[in-house]
């Protein structure tokens, strides 16, 4: 890790000015050491929260860390080398993250395998292939909300975010079964959880220009899911940060359960 310990005497309290902001605040974000993982967590340092990088990848979640650091100058930034899949490890994120920051409020579920989309035929998918996806999409994301509650409850105020795919509603093979899980099991958290304080809620992204897309999906198939979006371009970032962020503020507080479409009218398609 590679930022001071703050200040743990306002744990559990809303951070100062708009109810609206971040800032003060701490989140850990999942699968950051690259893609929309790692800009998730560029954007919050940005708007002032503390963020602790998680990714299998020690050495890249610590590159991107620093990179932030770089970046925003004023950035309290942390690294953890975790697999979402291991209880032991999340528990030691978790442990990560108050030992930085002294507090956890904000967690974003980002870590999962998109895969081979020529394997989506499920009467074609190979059991190993099933377990490692269920583990990394749905698995991780229930292990990682279970080592960050405590320190949420404890201060009585929460936000869990999980990031699914409009996927979950489209011929997607076993990573379309595990975002449509997610989906449920996000409802499902929401609803144990809510009376600690804590909300949970899913962003589905629709289609995001970004190197993983590209490098998976051909010129044609780019082409196809732009024009599929009422907007007629693909999506950002940014363009998704704009929901996360507000799921994680003050302002959000009455909604959980929810999963929300982020996709520039994708699913008016579907």
């Amino acid at each position: 890790m590679n930022t001071p310990a703050s200040d743990p005497s306002s744990a559990g309290l809303p951070p100062a000015g708009s109810t609206g902001s971040v800032a003060g605040r701490t989140v850990i974000v999942t699968g950051a050491a690259r893609g929309l993982g790692r800009d998730y967590a560029g954007m919050f340092a940005a708007d002032g929260a503390s963020v602790l990088l998680a990714d299998l990848d020690e050495s890249a979640v610590g590159a991107a860390a620093s990179a932030i650091s770089e970046t925003v100058p004023s950035a309290r930034v942390a690294s953890v080398a975790a697999d979402v899949t291991d209880p032991a490890q999340t528990e030691a994120m978790a442990g990560a993250a108050l030992d930085a920051f002294g507090r956890i409020d904000v967690l974003v579920n980002n870590a999962g395998i998109w895969g081979d989309l020529e394997r989506s035929p499920l009467l074609e998918t190979a059991p190993d292939y099933w377990d490692l996806v269920v583990a990394v999409n749905l698995r991780g994301p229930l292990l990682c909300a279970q080592a960050v509650v405590g320190a949420m409850r404890h201060a009585g105020w929460g936000r869990i975010i999980n990031i699914s795919s409009m996927g979950a509603y489209m011929p997607a093979g076993v990573y379309g079964v595990t975002k449509l899980g997610l989906n449920q099991l996000t409802f499902a958290l929401a609803t144990e959880l809510g009376p600690s304080g804590i909300t949970v809620n899913a962003v589905a992204p629709g289609p995001i220009d970004n190197e993983a897309t590209r490098s998976q999906v051909p010129p044609q198939g780019i082409t196809k899911m732009t024009e599929g979006t009422a907007l007629k371009r693909m999506g950002t970032a940014a363009d998704l940060y704009g929901m996360i962020r507000f799921l994680a503020t003050e302002e959000a507080g009455w909604i959980t359960g929810q999963t929300f479409g982020v996709n520039g009218g994708f699913s008016s398609r579907l």
